[in-house]
């Protein structure tokens, strides 16, 4: 008799000190049934690829459509122009999704035949688990204040630091067309095109696809975490902004790890990016943004104190979510048992 292979559990009830591969059985899909990791990995990393490619093919189309006078060889100055910040906005949110929300959802159904439940859209979520992220969030940001401050102190070569400067500058430029708000619905396009929509598509590629990926492939969350947290960071391209977002990519890949939920993600994201979009909504109704709105500078007591919060409420969090996830294991069971 040939020797079956093992199966393990659906994604959020692996054994943390083995790998864990995805579920198959004969309800879901067969790929790999060889459960060969490189293979998923190129196919996500194909899936990208093909998502830049369409993205780009539906930005052209959004210049021919929107901007029929400028010419695509001087697109970068056309968007820089505050006139064409509508067809900017437009762009931001086809490549936003094209490169990471559409490459995650075909993974996930190839992967697993409810896309939806493999990247971890459930209900399994408690308002104790919301009041932990909201605070979460918030400590985050006032660390995220200081490691930007670290970032900026770390000696570089003066003509790698004048060209992230330049690359810094020009990003700060798009954020000012799109985040100038003269209105409340200024306010909430904005709101919905830098916080809700990044929250949303960047938390289903990188945490739903990606880390669980590599969750499943290396058996070693923290090492899934780490390795996340890097290429979340480094996908922004901001040298000055690395180890601040590398910091919340490790936050973020923390609480999806254990709150097996992407709405906790997703929220904790969008609180991120949205109070920065509120603080740059006030600064706007003032007049015109400058460089000093994107920058909060807060007192070090203040950094520490808020690095020593944040990891009281990730460890209360984890207890949390692993209290309530094995009551909710256990209610499940019973359920079973009575059927």
């Amino acid at each position: 008799m040939e020797e079956q292979e093992d199966f393990v559990p659906r994604p959020g009830h692996e054994q943390i000190n083995e790998p864990t591969p995805i579920y198959i059985d004969n309800e879901y899909t067969n790929f790999p049934i060889k459960r060969n990791y490189w293979s998923q990995f190129g196919l996500l990393l194909a899936l990208i690829g093909g998502g830049i490619i369409a993205g780009a093919f539906i930005t052209i189309a959004v210049v021919k459509i929107m901007l029929p006078h400028e010419n695509l060889a001087n697109l970068s100055q056309a968007l820089a122009n505050p006139a064409n910040v509508d067809a900017m906005k437009v762009m931001q949110i086809v490549t936003t999704v094209a490169m990471f929300f559409i490459p995650a959802f075909l993974f996930a159904l190839v992967a697993y035949k409810k896309p939806f439940e493999y990247l971890s859209f459930n209900k399994n979520v408690s308002w104790k688990q919301i009041g932990f992220v909201v605070l979460i969030a918030c400590m985050a940001l006032l660390v995220g204040s200081a490691l930007s401050d670290l970032n900026e102190q770390i000696p570089i070569p003066k003509h790698l630091r004048e060209s992230f400067q330049k690359a810094e500058d020009e990003y700060n430029e798009q954020v000012f067309s799109i985040a100038k708000m003269n209105n409340v619905k200024d306010y909430l396009i904005a709101m919905f095109i830098i916080a809700l929509l990044p929250a949303i598509v960047e938390e289903t590629f990188f945490m739903g696809a990606l880390q669980q990926l590599f969750t499943n492939w290396f058996g070693k969350p923290w090492l899934a975490i780490l390795i996340t947290s890097i290429l979340f960071s480094a996908i922004h391209m901001s040298y000055f902004g690395f180890l601040t977002r590398a910091m919340l990519g490790g936050v973020l890949g923390f609480l999806f790890y254990y709150g097996k939920s992407i709405w906790l993600n997703i929220l904790a994201h969008f609180l991120n990016n949205g109070i920065a979009v509120t603080s740059l909504y006030f600064s706007s109704m003032k007049g015109k943004l400058t460089k000093e709105d994107l920058d909060d500078h807060f007192p070090i007591w203040l950094s520490i104190v808020a690095t020593t919060l944040l990891i009281y409420l990730l460890i209360n969090f984890k207890k949390t979510s692993e209290a309530f996830l094995a009551e909710k294991e256990t209610h499940l069971l019973q359920n079973n048992i009575t059927l």
